[in-house]
């Protein structure tokens, strides 16, 4: 009788959830965060939100619910990112691996302007 009341008080023990030797100590999987996907509408000639904050490895989609093509370009000479083209109805992603500031455009509609900060 004592075994089967020992048994059943390891079994309680381990339907609690307590750590293991071997994970006792380590932060647990579910504290690092999981990259994430941020969408930026672009509608009525607009960047929509027009400034946007994500983490490192996120992921930004620019999704185009305009009447007309444009695209979504960090710089003119040399862009960090550039995603041509983005038809009617289209999306465009990039994944933010590095850190900073990045204000960008829309090469046709100058006038159109976003800013990225990645964390």
């Amino acid at each position: 009788m004592q075994g089967v009341v020992l048994l059943a008080a390891f079994a309680l023990l381990a339907a609690m959830g307590f750590p293991s030797h071997a994970s006792a100590g380590r932060p647990s999987s579910s504290a690092s965060a999981q990259p994430k996907t941020v969408t930026v509408v672009i509608r009525g000639f607009k960047f929509e939100p027009a400034t946007v904050t994500v983490n490192q490895g996120d992921t930004v989609e620019w999704k185009n619910d305009d009447i007309v093509p444009h695209t979504a370009t960090e710089g003119v000479s040399k862009p960090s990112f550039d995603s041509g083209t983005i038809e009617t109805g289209a999306a465009w992603r990039y994944i933010a691996r590095n850190k900073g500031t990045y204000d960008y455009t829309c090469t046709f509609h100058p006038n159109m302007e976003g800013k990225l900060i990645v964390q």
